[in-house]
């Protein structure tokens, strides 16, 4: 399959991952063997940063989908995995981590590669998914029961057991991260798993895959069912999944809940964002226009925590914007593996456009538009980094997620403002406060309405961090110790002595 990549991609590729390349295994993942998937629907895996398919494969047909969800549902009923002393998951766990670790470099050429973001990015994705999985292969053997106080004649007991057959729709922009926020608790509680990977980033999901069966993960524990939204929706709608873990856009999770209201499937939903950094003018405003940057920047803005709404006070709005925009001129855009690249590609020609027009009618509503680095002169799906002053709250530019480089920005006179300002979104994922005054700090970040708020930092994600949404955002989190709930049921037993 190398023969697809260009000559320039090929040169920045490792040996491994070319051979890697050459016969990925992108068939659907079922009960421990790679299946010949059961459609006539061809996906190609495009290069983002040249526009040309790297390889392709076959979405898994509504009948691979049972299939994966009954090899899971079996490989529960006869505890292969749930009635493992809870030592053995977790050194199977831990196996498994110590093997993506070794390949690290590997999987973020093949991660940087299918998303378009920068290699230096991918190496930190690999590293978080490597944190994940170890900090969850610890939890294994941490979760504890209770005694109840019942009445004297009675012996009660509460204790936490696996859930059953867990399934995960993972999104393009963070593929092994995301995925590992939902397959590492639920493996670690005893349950099974079936993945669905965006159609459009399946490679890093399928290495990982056959990792699990190095790591000696039973069959049936782990399946992945690669596709589009028809696989998807098949996957909400297959009898035998006790829970879903979606993100992904907010239209896209209204269907999985109403897809699970059907079969009354568990759901949580990390859905889209909206996010504004509040910048006082007491704030240091060299760590907060870092901040900023790397809020709206990273990944080409494809980011659901993407503080996409800067909203900074009137007195510094000028000279916060003039150094932003300076900053972001020395951003180098290209190909994201390429040594010398900042910022890299948007995954698809569609959200390319999609981004443009969002731009194109911003400034036809009369705002100013200021393009802050120039476009590469080479193929790809690239948009340069986009400062937006002067729109009005309530513009589509200021109320949509857009899901690239695109940077809304928003003047205040008093605190109150601003945090009206910050509130008046559909959205509740994130959010920033940039302050030296800590009673501030303290103060706003109280009244904002989201699920993580920053203050004098941005994007920090670590396994022991709660994360998730408020509003359209969704509900449920992820990481942290709030997974035992997600991933086991709470069992009440009564004895009468």
């Amino acid at each position: 399959m190398t023969a697809h990549l260009t000559p320039e991609v090929r040169g920045l590729l490792s040996a491994d991952a070319l051979g890697w390349l050459d016969k990925p295994p992108l068939d659907p993942f079922i009960d421990g063997n790679w299946r010949t998937a059961r459609s006539d629907t061809h996906i190609e895996v495009v290069d983002p940063g040249t526009g040309t398919p790297v390889t392709s494969y076959t979405a898994a047909s509504a009948g691979d989908v049972a299939d994966a969800v009954a090899a899971a549902r079996a490989a529960f009923d006869d505890g292969r995995w749930s009635e493992l002393d809870p030592e053995t998951r977790e050194e199977k766990l831990r196996h498994l981590a110590d093997l993506l670790a070794a390949d690290a470099e590997t999987v973020a050429q093949l991660e940087a590669l299918d998303t378009g973001k920068t290699l230096a990015e991918a190496r930190l994705d690999i590293d978080e998914a490597v944190a994940v999985l170890r900090y969850y292969a610890g939890w294994a053997t941490k979760v504890e029961g209770s005694v109840i106080p019942a009445p004297r004649r009675y012996m009660a007991t509460g204790t936490r057991e696996a859930i059953g057959v867990c399934a995960a729709i993972t999104p393009w922009n963070y593929p092994l991260p995301i995925l590992m926020y939902k397959l590492a608790p639920a493996l670690a509680f005893g349950n099974t798993f079936v993945a669905k990977p965006s159609e459009q980033t399946v490679l890093s999901t399928a290495y990982l895959a056959q990792l699990c069966a190095a790591a000696g993960i039973p069959d049936g524990v782990v399946n992945v069912a690669p596709g589009a939204g028809a696989t998807g929706a098949a996957l909400t709608a297959t009898p035998g999944i006790d829970k879903i873990a979606f993100t992904g856009s907010t239209r896209t999770g209204q269907a999985v809940m109403r897809a699970a209201a059907d079969t009354l499937t568990k759901v949580s939903l990390e859905l889209g964002g909206k996010s504004p950094q509040l910048v006082f003018a007491d704030a240091d405003l060299d760590a907060a226009i870092a901040g900023v940057m790397a809020g709206i920047w990273t990944n080409a803005g494809q980011v659901c925590i993407a503080g996409s709404r800067l909203i900074v006070d009137r007195r510094i709005h000028d000279e916060f914007v003039a150094e932003l925009a300076d900053r972001t001129r020395r951003l180098s855009l290209g190909h994201g593996l390429a040594p010398t690249t900042t910022l890299g590609p948007l995954i698809s020609s569609t959200q390319r456009d999609r981004v443009n027009a969002l731009i194109e009618q911003a400034a036809q509503d009369g705002a100013h538009v200021e393009t802050a680095a120039e476009l590469p002169d080479r193929d790809g799906y690239f948009i340069a980094p986009t400062i937006v002053t002067g729109a009005r709250p309530g513009q589509s530019i200021e109320r949509e997620e857009v899901f690239g480089p695109v940077l809304t920005v928003l003047p205040f006179d008093t605190e109150d403002e601003a945090v009206r300002l910050a509130n008046d979104s559909a959205y509740g994922l994130a959010s920033a406060v940039w302050s030296q005054n800590a009673s501030r700090v303290h103060r706003v970040a109280r009244r904002l309405r989201a699920g993580t708020v920053w203050a004098n930092t941005y994007g920090v994600f670590h396994p022991t961090l709660p994360f998730g949404g408020v509003k359209a955002s969704g509900f449920g989190r992820e990481l942290g110790s709030d997974a035992v709930e997600h991933y086991t049921e709470l069992k009440t037993t009564v004895i009468d002595l």
